[in-house]
């Protein structure tokens, strides 16, 4: 699946590399424009977290479910090609004990252009949680998201995203699922 990702994502046509941003047709803009190459987005959304138990001497593992509110950044690499995001969310995780956490994921993406208005994609990269207890714990993982941009308007659409995470939290696997919506802006 990861060689499948990868192939698809860096097997961009000659022509889509070799096209200058300006001379891309605003007939067809994807959901950047060749002006706007930047997007801002604001997201909120609903956190599961699928981990091995922290009770001491008990086995299994434990559903910790949270909400978040955060920021995203996009840059386009190649245009309708390969985009960079980075996003921030700050959650707070209703567990036995409440915990804050910032889930930082780095994407790369591969959108896909079937209408101007309506553009999905697929999402690979590195993620890493901070979490905060009485004590600050750090894990990193792999970060893997589908999404889509609704575009109303020429500047102003909505993403909506669900994001799985495989991290390492103490050496255990931890599974995260978020599902976020928000606005988004071409700048």
């Amino acid at each position: 699946m990861v060689v499948w990702a990868a192939a698809l994502v860096f097997a961009a046509p000659a022509r889509a590399a070799a096209k200058p941003m300006e001379a891309v047709s605003e007939a067809h803009p994807g959901h950047h424009h060749a002006e706007y190459p930047n997007l801002l987005g604001v997201r909120v959304g609903y956190l599961s977290i699928l981990a091995p138990s922290e009770k001491e001497g008990e086995r299994g593992v434990e559903l910790r479910p949270g909400v978040f509110a955060g920021l995203s950044y996009e840059r386009t690499l190649i245009h309708e090609w390969l985009e960079l995001e980075v996003s921030v969310p700050l959650a707070v995780v209703f567990a036995e004990d409440t915990e804050l956490a910032l889930p930082m994921d780095l994407h790369l993406k591969k959108p896909f252009h079937p209408s101007p208005r309506v553009s999905p994609y697929l999402a690979l990269g590195p993620t890493v949680d901070l979490t905060v207890t009485p004590e600050l714990r750090a894990a990193v993982g792999a970060s893997f998201a589908v999404g889509t941009y609704l575009w109303p308007t020429p500047r102003v659409g909505v993403d909506v995203e669900l994001d799985y995470n495989l991290v390492a939290e103490a050496g255990r696997p931890v599974h995260e699922l978020l599902f976020a919506v928000g606005p988004v802006f071409r700048l």
